[in-house]
């Protein structure tokens, strides 16, 4: 019997450019397509979890207040993980 299995990937590459200041050898990178993102990329599989028909990791766009984000006391996230798993006072999310 298969299981859902979520599996986390880490993808690194550099690219030299030749641009006229940063924004546009930001904007360069972003506009190559996928293939030349990916040639001679780094790939990594950082975890295959099972994921037992949850998505833990998943927030819904209208679950978050996103006129808080910039306030970096504001820890919706933390308020999230509670609300799906409660308090654990082993965890300390702020690190």
């Amino acid at each position: 019997m298969k299981k859902e299995y979520c599996v986390g990937i880490k993808i690194i590459n550099c690219f030299y450019v030749e641009a006229e200041d940063r924004e546009e050898a930001e904007f360069i990178v972003r506009e190559m397509d996928n293939d030349e993102i990916l040639l001679d990329s780094d790939f990594s599989i950082e975890y295959a979890d099972p994921t037992n028909g949850e998505i833990a990791w998943k927030i819904k766009a209208d679950e978050v207040n996103w006129s808080d984000l910039h306030n970096k006391h504001d820890n919706w996230l933390d308020k999230r993980i509670d609300d799906l798993y409660g308090d654990d006072p082993t965890i300390d999310l702020n690190k």
